[in-house]
């Protein structure tokens, strides 16, 4: 009984010691310790100045990003210094589409990126959503490759139920334990086709967020905690599954600074949770910014005593470029120059792409044919997905292409009844203009933009479809649900609700991105994939085919044949938002 209870004693002073000697061993020195926090996002490929034609620079790119971070280290010392990028860096331009798809280095070579990311010593890195877009060749490529962590907390590993990527990396930076977990779009399989993502489901950010900061939080016991995702901001009164930045930094405990970056937007504010501040931090798109947090943490008798975050953006074209980044990657710049520059054909006329906000356009009527060219379908529908580009005629170069269609997506033909098409082009337009009340009201769905001190679209243009194949009407005056008159197929045959039609579309769209398959014609998630009749090479690819193969008697541009009504409304008030929005 005594030596029991001895035991017992001696078991608790052990217990006891080993929790002494953690906590001790968690205890810092006391001090300020200070770290620079910087992070990229959605680059789009922009690794280099160059536009690859006509001598034309980019005023912003990686390679000036290259030389501000080699002075910072430089300045305040590599250990100090912390750089990760939120992803979205596999797609969007001519280099890193070169290095995707064409330069696939079957030799063993790194990828262009992989290299870049090493070369400008990146401590982590975030999955994107195009970042999967590029397909497993690719982005597995890159997670096998490197040392440097790829995070995607939320990217489930089907077959074991563990993150596909690594949830989570600790960082040790002037003299701090900083955690940085990621996450990546919860949307993707909304967007693209399983075949991209096979083996991974995707889990929203606020259903795992908040047990993994706790679990790293007990685990590591971080000085610094980050949130880095592949998201948007939101709101911040709801919940969005695709822009949850806001929302989170209001509800999550225990994190200190969320990088947020997707929908390319600019945030430095500090959002109160009940507890404390949490910094929300992204950094528009393309390299523009530099988005940089300045953290000091200081410890007093071994105890945390405060933490300061300050955060900043930087203008990256106000900084020079990296002439040893320049260099290293010269012959990468030049093979991505070269293929390029190849002429593929001849463009008749001028196109530009803000025409299609305002009726049947040259831009959208070539998407519209090389859509059904390809496919064989009656009808097409698709958005414009460049804003406000030009395509100067002339000779077409491949670098044009980039302008006409900027993403890799796929072309899906899709069944679709008469009544589904009128449904779908109702949720489309009704997102794109105003029901007008007078000729003296906008047509087009827009406010006046306080940050940009001009007007913009209230939504997302690259989901303003438009339609061919087919002769229907837009009633500027009429609600949502009457809007859409459809006259009758182009051929002059009649157009019927009941029947069921081949339509091409982007694999975006055929996934439910933008919700105009879903919400606007009906059809539930889970039913997409049974309407899809055939699936297709990349759209900018059949571009480029329809140019470069086709003959000249097979090139006939298909013309849309909608129109705007009624004419006394739309007459002056097209122009006047026109002159609103571009001018």
């Amino acid at each position: 009984m005594k030596r029991g209870f001895t035991a017992g004693v001696q078991q608790m002073l052990l217990s006891f010691t080993i929790l002494l000697t953690i906590l001790t061993s968690c205890s810092k020195k006391d001090g300020e310790y200070y770290v620079d926090l910087y992070t990229t996002n959605d680059l789009h490929g922009r690794f280099f100045d160059s536009l690859y034609v006509d001598n034309q620079a980019h005023p912003y790119s990686l390679a000036h990003i290259s030389e501000w971070m080699r002075l910072v280290r430089l300045g305040a010392g590599k250990d100090n210094v912390m750089l990760i990028d939120l992803g979205d860096a596999l797609q969007g331009d001519n280099a890193v589409y070169y290095a995707n798809y064409i330069d696939t280095a079957k030799d063993g070579g790194k990828h262009l990126f992989t290299r870049i990311a090493e070369f400008m010593k990146y401590d982590a890195l975030v999955v994107g959503n195009h970042d999967i877009e590029a397909g497993h060749p690719v982005y597995d490529r890159i997670k096998n490759e490197t040392d440097i962590p790829y995070l995607a907390a939320n990217a489930i590993d089907v077959a074991t139920g563990k993150s596909y990527f690594k949830p989570y990396t600790i960082l040790e930076k002037g003299g701090l334990k900083i955690a940085v977990i990621g996450m990546t779009n919860p949307n993707i399989k909304k967007w693209l086709g399983e075949e991209l993502w096979s083996g991974m489901d995707f889990c929203p950010i606020e259903a795992l967020a908040d047990s993994l900061i706790q679990k790293v939080k007990a685990t590591e016991r971080p000085d610094i905690t980050i949130l880095a995702i592949h998201a948007g901001l939101g709101d911040g009164t709801a919940e969005n599954i695709e822009n949850p930045a806001r929302y989170l930094a209001t509800n999550l405990q225990g994190v200190d600074i969320i990088f947020a970056s997707h929908d390319h937007q600019v945030a430095c504010e500090k959002i109160w949770n009940g507890a404390d501040s949490v910094l929300v931090m992204e950094g528009s798109n393309r390299a523009k910014y530099l988005a940089n947090v300045t953290a000091i943490v200081e410890y007093r008798d071994g105890e945390l005593y405060r933490k300061n975050f300050k955060g900043r953006l930087i203008p990256v074209d106000k900084l020079s470029v990296d002439t040893s980044y320049a260099k290293e990657f010269r012959s990468d710049f030049l093979n991505a120059k070269k293929f390029t520059n190849q002429e593929i054909g001849e463009l008749e006329k001028d196109i530009y792409t803000s025409d299609a906000f305002f009726g049947p356009s040259d831009y959208m009527n070539l998407i519209h044919t090389v859509q059904m060219n390809s496919s064989g379908a009656e009808i097409s529908l698709a958005a414009p997905l460049t804003y406000n580009g030009k395509i100067a005629a002339g000779v077409l170069k491949y670098h044009d292409l980039f302008t006409i269609y900027p993403f890799e997506n796929q072309l899906y033909v899709v069944t679709l009844t008469g009544k589904q098409i009128k449904d779908y082009l109702e949720y489309s337009y009704d997102k794109w203009i105003q029901t007008m009340e007078s000729p003296a009201d906008h047509i087009m769905n827009i406010r006046y933009d306080e940050k940009r001190g001009r007007y913009s679209f209230r939504n997302m243009t690259f989901n303003f479809d438009s339609g061919a194949g087919f002769d229907y009407e837009v009633d500027v005056c009429k609600p949502y649900g009457e809007k859409i008159t459809i006259k009758s197929m182009a051929s002059g045959e009649l157009f019927e609700m009941e029947k069921s039609y081949k339509v091409a579309l982007s694999s975006y769209r055929a996934n439910g991105g933008g919700d105009l398959l879903t919400e606007g014609a009906g059809i539930p998630k889970d039913s997409l994939e049974s309407i899809v009749v055939s699936k297709h090479d990349d759209i900018r690819s059949l571009v480029f085919d329809y140019y470069k193969n086709s003959s000249d008697s097979s090139k006939k541009i298909t013309e849309a044949t909608w129109k705007f009504v009624p004419e006394q409304f739309i007459k002056i008030a097209l122009d006047r938002d026109r002159k609103l929005l571009f001018e």
